[in-house]
């Protein structure tokens, strides 16, 4: 008896082709890449639009702690993001000084560390790869987010990517990815200039607080820690893009 697998292979292929739109294997164009840096720049730095914009940075910090803290075994029961940009991430474990300083140092470097291993991808071809695990990471998030305003902020964005997967060309899937990664890279030290100012009028319930209460060392310095890692992943994940 002959079974004819020949149908079955198209259906499976078609399926696939209409589920996600691969576009892996090639760096994006180097204007795309420029183009969405200043385009990411300007999200950034000015205030006006770093009210919104911000929402993206707040998503990676939450997403660093709550990330970290199930690594090291916690049970993270809640991550709430708010309308002003500011989030919360509960979780619950042995107490342990080690695993409370990774978990408060988490946050303020997830974006930059986020986006440099995006932009590593990127260099290598990988444009559909990193949109893929943007989704996959989102998805994860959104199962410990306790508040509306979180759940719809994380559906959003999770939504505007997998539109991108499923139905757009090789050069808005680039073009995203690589706004995605400028933004995060950017968004690192720009959250950390932010800190800084709050911390004028001296301590606050900061990261870099709760680092400070832990080691004893000055919350300045930890400020300036959170920066340096934030500089260093922007130089190195500059020269990644535009290589």
């Amino acid at each position: 008896m002959n079974i004819d697998t020949g149908s079955t292979d198209t259906a499976m292929t078609a399926t696939t082709e209409l589920a996600i739109n691969v576009v892996d294997g090639a760096a994006a164009p180097q204007w795309i890449v420029v183009l969405t840096g200043l385009a990411a720049l300007a999200a950034v730095a000015p205030r006006w639009t770093w009210r919104n914009s911000g929402h993206l940075d707040t998503i990676a910090h939450e997403g660093g702690h709550a990330l970290v803290a199930y690594l090291l075994g916690y049970w993270v029961f809640g991550v709430w993001l708010f309308s002003d940009t500011s989030g919360l991430t509960g979780s619950y474990g042995r107490p342990s000084r080690v695993a409370s300083f990774l978990v408060s140092a988490a946050g303020y470097t997830a974006p930059s560390v986020l986006g440099l291993g995006a932009a590593a991808l990127l260099s290598a071809g990988h444009v559909t790869a990193t949109l893929m695990l943007t989704v996959v990471a989102l998805a994860a998030l959104f199962l410990v987010i306790r508040n509306n305003f979180g759940i719809m902020l994380v559906v959003t964005t999770a939504g505007v990517v997998v539109l991108a997967l499923r139905s757009a060309s090789a050069g808005t899937q680039s073009a995203l990815a690589c706004f995605l990664t400028w933004f995060l890279l950017l968004s690192g030290p720009r959250s950390v200039l932010d800190l800084r100012r709050q911390r004028r009028n001296g301590p606050s319930s900061s990261d870099a607080d709760a680092m400070a209460e832990l080691t004893g060392i000055p919350g300045g310095i930890w400020v300036a820690g959170f920066g340096l890692v934030g500089v260093l992943c922007l130089f190195r994940g500059t020269a990644l893009l535009l290589s």
